[in-house]
């Protein structure tokens, strides 16, 4: 695996990556840093909150 010079760390070439990503489907109002970086955020927690009660309705459902 090649390291580009540029990125030091695989967790800002993540970041990086999925704010490329973001980008693409927010509108053209929230394409600034600060709303941007609140967007991301709030998803990562609704993304965990929905993870989590999903995951726990799985376990409680298989252990029966």
């Amino acid at each position: 695996m090649n390291k580009s010079p540029q990125q030091s760390s695989i967790f800002k070439e993540a970041w990086n990556n999925m704010s490329r990503d973001i980008e693409k489907i927010l509108p053209t109002t929230g394409r600034q840093g600060s709303n941007k970086k609140r967007f991301i955020l709030w998803l990562f927690v609704i993304e965990l909150v929905v993870f989590g009660v999903a995951g726990k309705f799985l376990y409680d459902w298989l252990s029966g």
